[in-house]
Parts: C-alpha cells; structure tokens; sequence
C-alpha cells in the first residue's frame, strides 16, 4: 500500500527543504491517487462470479472517497508546514534583532567602562604628580654636607626613582618641551620673551614638567615659557658700542 510507503519515506522527508517537502507531498498525493484508479479499474475488469454488479462501484467509491480524504490531509500538513516556516522565519528575525541589540549594549558598557577606568586613574595619577615635583624641587635645591645628609639624600631619592617606575608601568611619561613648538593643546604658556636661540613660537624654558598617559593623553600640561622672537643682533651691536664710546669718553674725561 501507498500508505507504508510514505511511512517509509518519513525520515528522508524530514532532512529536506519546505519547498521540496511540499512538492514530494504533492507527488505523493498523485502517486496514491493513481493507485486507487488502478486498483479500481482492475477490480473492475477482473471476472467474480460471487461479486453483483454493485459492488464494483461501491469499491470505487470506497477507494475515491479515501484518496480525497487522504489528499486533504495532505494538503492540511502542506498549509500547517507553511505555517511553521513563517513563524520560524518571524523567530528567527526577532533572535538577530535581540542578538545585534546585544552585541551593541556589550560594546556600549565595555567603552563605557574603560572611559571610566581612564578617567579615575588619571585622576589619581595627577594627585601624585605635585609629590614628583616636590621630590625634583629637593634635589635641585638640597646639597648634603655630611655623610648623614648623604645618606638621608640618597634615601629619599631612590623612594623617588621607585615613584617614576611606577608611573612609567602604569604609561604615565613626561612630555620634552624645550625646543619645540609650542602647541595649547600640551603646554600652558605663562610668559614670552625674546631669545637668543629660538625663533618665535618655540619653548626656551620648561617652568613645570607636563605628562601623558599611554594612549597620548594629556595628564597634566607643561607651564612653559615661550619665545617671541629671536634677539636681533644688528639691535645689541649699538647698545654695545654705545656703552664702548660711554666708557671711553669717561676715561678721557678722568
């Protein structure tokens, strides 16, 4: 029977795709009901001489009436298939959806949360900035006349070369500022004057170290002081000869 045919067929019918699961339905349902009809016909030509003449046709009408319902089922799993797949489709799309609205949170939160990190970090780095500063003004200023000075000299100065390790291991490192251009997005002027050796605009003089953090951020800006111009010598020529001739008519007069 066509019947322990399709159940045969089950499993091949599962690993298939909609559109080929239909057609192979439909193809069923062809094949079944053409082998009613010929069942019918051979019950038909086939001599019973215990068979009326009616019964012929009410196996017929047997046979048909189980091939239309049989096709209706079938046309029922297609419609009921065709349903699943929209829903699966319309699941499918709400999945993606949630999933790049979740990827986007993730990436949003991570950004976020280096931000923060960043921020509070340089926050605390730039309060143990001024103690650097402190610890370069002492071994600028401090000469130690015995060895006792000495000793503490070289104690504290070594708690200040651990300070630099650890800033430099965290990516805080000083800006070089003389000799260059000046830039407001690094350095802070606080004063101008003319210069012997640097043209306009470059920084002759480094008045408070400035810093950066790993990813070239600005940690602290450096207070510099900045060239206006280069001293013209054609100027200082006179006032010289003016102070010679001053010095010479002074000894005449003597």
């Amino acid at each position: 029977m066509i019947e322990e045919e399709n159940l045969s067929n089950s499993d091949d019918l599962i690993d298939e795709d909609d559109d080929v699961l239909e057609s192979r339905l439909q193809q069923l349902a062809t094949e079944e009901l053409k082998h009613l009809s010929n069942q019918d016909e051979t019950s038909a030509e086939s001599p019973n001489p215990a068979a009326t003449s009616g019964e012929p046709k009410a196996e017929a009408s047997k046979a048909s009436t189980a091939a239309a319902a049989t096709l209706e089922k079938i046309n029922g799993l297609i419609a009921e298939s065709t349903a699943l797949k929209e829903q699966l489709d319309e699941r499918k799309q709400q999945y993606l959806r949630l999933y790049a609205d979740f990827e986007n949170f993730r990436k949003r939160t991570e950004r976020d949360k280096e931000e923060l990190e960043g921020t509070v970090t340089g926050k605390i780095l730039k309060k143990i900035l001024p103690v650097v500063d402190d610890f370069e003004r002492a071994q600028l200023q401090i000469s130690p006349k015995n060895d006792g000075e000495a000793a503490i000299h070289k104690s504290y100065q070594s708690v200040y070369k651990q300070l630099l390790k650890c800033l430099k291991e965290t990516g805080v490192a000083r800006m070089e500022a003389v000799g260059q251009e000046f830039d407001p997005n690094f350095h802070e002027a606080i004063m101008q004057e003319p210069s012997a050796e640097y043209d306009e605009g470059i920084i002759t003089e480094e008045l408070r170290p400035g810093y950066l953090v790993s990813d070239d951020r600005v940690l602290r800006h450096a207070l510099v002081k900045v060239s206006s111009g280069k001293i013209n010598g054609a100027e200082s020529e006179p006032e010289n000869g003016s102070e010679s001739s001053q010095n010479n008519e002074s000894s005449e007069a003597n």
